[in-house]
């Protein structure tokens, strides 16, 4: 169903659906419920030409323009979800749009800082100021490395395929809880109808 939602949102929906194969396995201790684990896929090492990394950034941008115009589409902002209310290995869950949306903002930076490159943090600037700015520091390691650096930060490596792919994941599964909120914000009759950014089609199926 995700690769399905994901292949949607990028206009593929006529693209034959993909079939699971494991290609690899990772033991971890962390509750993978709440975040990415730490693994490096064999395919985050492999390397990446220009157009390959051009791709790559400019899904990143577009992704972050969808998750920044469905933020923007909601008028509840500051609706507490107590489904949501629980605590994670990180601290309590995000139960609000606004809380959701500022912790995406925020991890932006995280990721950039996994590359060990210096930049000033700011988080009063728009979310697409900073993932502009944190594009641009990447684009400028790989000029220099390529995706052959391997950074080793906190006990987890990470190169800059990873980098990249992480941002996508973290803005889908934020996304996806924002959609679900406004979901139950409908159902509860708060509001009339909301924009299905990332084609998620949760609760009901949407045109």
């Amino acid at each position: 169903m995700e690769a399905g939602s994901h292949l949607t949102w990028l206009g593929q929906e006529n693209v034959r659906f993909p079939e699971p194969l494991i290609v690899q396995t990772h033991r971890s201790d962390l509750k993978i419920e709440d975040a990415d684990c730490e693994i490096l896929l064999d395919d985050d090492r492999r390397p990446m030409n220009e157009d390959e990394f051009g791709r790559l950034v400019e899904l990143v941008r577009y992704s972050g323009l969808a998750f920044d115009k469905l933020y923007e589409s909601t008028g509840l902002k500051d609706w507490v979800d107590e489904d949501r209310i629980r605590e994670t290995f990180y601290g309590q869950n995000k139960k609000t749009i606004q809380e959701i949306f500022d912790h995406v903002k925020r991890t932006q930076y995280y990721y950039l800082s996994r590359t060990g490159v210096s930049f000033t943090e700011d988080e009063h600037e728009p979310l697409m100021n900073i993932r502009d700015s944190c594009l641009g520091k990447l684009s400028g390691l790989f000029s220099e490395h390529g995706n052959s650096k391997v950074y080793d930060v906190a006990n987890e490596r990470w190169t800059l395929k990873k980098v990249l792919r992480r941002f996508i994941w973290h803005d889908r599964i934020h996304g996806k809880a924002i959609t679900r909120i406004l979901e139950k914000q409908r159902q509860f009759g708060l509001i009339e109808d909301y924009q299905d950014i990332f084609l998620f089609k949760i609760g009901r199926d949407k045109p």
